[in-house]
């Protein structure tokens, strides 16, 4: 045991605690977050970006550039080698009518991105466990933080511009929003065996693209990443 968390994260045996942060690494990403820590190793890593930092005197391994299911999936696999028991993954998504910096905790995450069918044919729709929601919640209402609570779907990551998965999203009405990576994260962490947590917030919508350069986008997202960074620290202390 430990032969792949050690090639990729330099540790046979990992902390107990990580957080994963979806989506493209940015330096500016790492910069927003890193100081809500009490300490932080140094970033390392080629394609997937790591590091070792405290908090409450405890380690959580920090994750980056983890962006796809596929992607997801292989983390979770090395993580659950390395013996991780709670991951926080933090990401975010599109979403039809919420405002930018909305937080989200997804009730249910439709998968539409394929490997959650793959591995078990003709399961649609993946749920968190009863007691991560409810954890979140109450950390959330505990800081005061509004936030929404909705059903999702999980689209493939590269791929965005399918026919028939556009028409589905446009037409579910209870569908707040789409992203790439919770269904997948849903499934696997019950079948890994690990304690997962979900926390997303809005990075785009009808009026603001993700590639969106206005200042008060940029700063919105920033606060929506430190807010749900303090959720999970929360949670994983």
């Amino acid at each position: 045991m430990g032969g792949l968390s050690r090639a990729i994260f330099g540790r046979g045996e990992l902390p107990e605690r990580c957080i994963i942060y979806a989506g493209a690494y940015l330096p500016k990403k790492e910069g927003a977050v890193r100081g809500l820590f009490e300490s932080w190793g140094k970033t390392k890593g080629n394609w997937i970006k790591y590091a070792y930092a405290k908090n409450a005197k405890k380690e959580i391994l920090v994750i980056f550039n983890v962006y796809g299911g596929a992607l997801l999936l292989e983390v979770l696999h090395i993580l659950k080698e390395g013996d991780i028991r709670r991951i926080f993954f933090i990401g975010s998504m599109y979403a039809k009518a919420l405002q930018i910096g909305t937080l989200v905790i997804p009730c249910s995450a439709m998968d539409k991105a394929g490997l959650v069918m793959v591995d078990d044919p003709g399961k649609i729709v993946t749920k968190p466990l009863a007691t991560s929601f409810e954890e979140i919640k109450g950390a959330l209402e505990g800081k005061g933080m509004p936030y929404v609570q909705g059903k999702i779907a999980s689209v493939p990551c590269v791929f965005h511009g399918i026919d028939h998965v556009k028409e589905f999203i446009d037409k579910s009405e209870d569908v707040l929003g789409v992203e790439a990576e919770v269904s997948t994260f849903y499934h696997f962490t019950r079948k890994l065996g690990l304690k997962g947590y979900v926390l997303l917030y809005v990075s785009d919508n009808r009026r603001y693209s993700i590639m969106s350069e206005a200042k008060q986008v940029r700063e919105v997202k920033r606060r929506a990443l430190r807010s749900a960074t303090q959720v999970a620290l929360v949670i994983l202390n």
